[in-house]
């Protein structure tokens, strides 16, 4: 078993967006379809560092997604993970911030 976690600063993160040119590069088109609020994005955000930490290594953004119970309750998918591991993750914004947890454990 493995846990990530990461804040994330929203206003700091709206300014790195704007200054990469754009959301396409870290967000699938289907995150950015399902989240159009900028909270939404930095939780995602959150979640998929967060990850990065649990698997101990840095992949390419959309090699990890969010996708959504009909509950709301977010999963993560990813093309990294090992078969028999599954990963949880739970997500949190409030006013400039967001945050986001991951355990990656055995299935």
């Amino acid at each position: 078993m493995s846990i990530g976690i990461d804040l994330v600063y929203i206003p700091e993160f709206q300014r790195r967006l704007e200054r990469s040119g754009g959301v396409e590069k870290v967000f699938t088109e289907a995150e950015l379809a399902q989240n159009p609020k900028l909270e939404s994005l930095a939780g995602i955000f959150a979640a998929k560092e967060a990850f990065m930490k649990a698997i101990g290594r840095k992949i390419d953004w959309h090699d990890a997604w969010m996708e959504k119970k009909e509950s709301g309750q977010p999963i993560l998918q990813s093309r990294v993970i090992a078969f028999g591991k599954r990963v949880q993750v739970s997500i949190s914004h409030d006013g400039d911030y967001a945050v986001a947890f991951a355990l990656l454990e055995e299935g």
